[in-house]
């Protein structure tokens, strides 16, 4: 874990990787609602915002990617036309408002950070690549005077939730979708904070 670096903002050369590890790490949300990822990944990977996502590399290579929300602006925004381009109208306006679901809450509160989207490469996974890049993203949120750091975590993910707690964030609120369980494999989230 030593040898890994933060970037931030994320250098364009890394898009492409960046949106591949998003995608891989949010597959099995993803693809039962806009279907082949032929498609949804170039959208994803051209609505990153590069100036709200952090990098944790190791030798140039990219190990994981955090999206960012604060009132500086949002970590990802997918364009309507750009997906009615792709999947067609119909398809292309379902797709659109799936792909920017992670805009839900982008209107930030003043003194807070949000960590939209945490993902690790599954090559890196246990190698302390999310607890760096959360490590830096606290960092962050302190050089800048926040008063706390929030994310969302659904609630079959135990283990990220673990590692959140070991950090130091609380949940304060839960949202539960019950509907989703058959279809997403989660039927709810938890709002964490970490009160800085």
């Amino acid at each position: 874990m030593d040898m890994i670096d933060i970037a931030f903002p994320l250098p364009e050369h890394h898009r492409v990787q960046a949106g591949l590890i998003y995608f891989e790490a949010f597959r099995r949300k993803l693809q039962p609602l806009v279907g082949k990822p032929a498609r949804a990944m170039p959208l994803l990977t051209a609505g990153l915002n590069l100036e709200m996502n952090m990098g944790a590399l190791e030798d140039g290579a990219l190990l994981g990617v955090a999206g960012l929300h604060s009132q500086d602006g949002i970590y990802s925004h997918v364009g309507m036309r750009e997906s009615a381009a792709a999947f067609g109208p119909a398809r292309g306006l379902f797709a659109w408002v799936v792909l920017n679901l992670f805009d839900a809450g982008a209107g930030c509160p003043a003194g807070e950070l949000r960590i939209a989207a945490l993902a690790v490469d599954a090559a890196a996974r246990g190698r302390g690549v999310g607890s760096r890049l959360l490590e830096a993203v606290i960092d962050k949120a302190r050089r800048e005077r926040c008063r706390a750091v929030r994310l969302e975590v659904v609630d079959t993910n135990t283990g990220a939730r673990r590692l959140y707690e070991r950090l130091g964030f609380s949940v304060v609120k839960t949202h539960r979708y019950p509907f989703l369980r058959r279809w997403l494999g989660f039927s709810g989230d938890h709002v964490m904070v970490k009160e800085l």
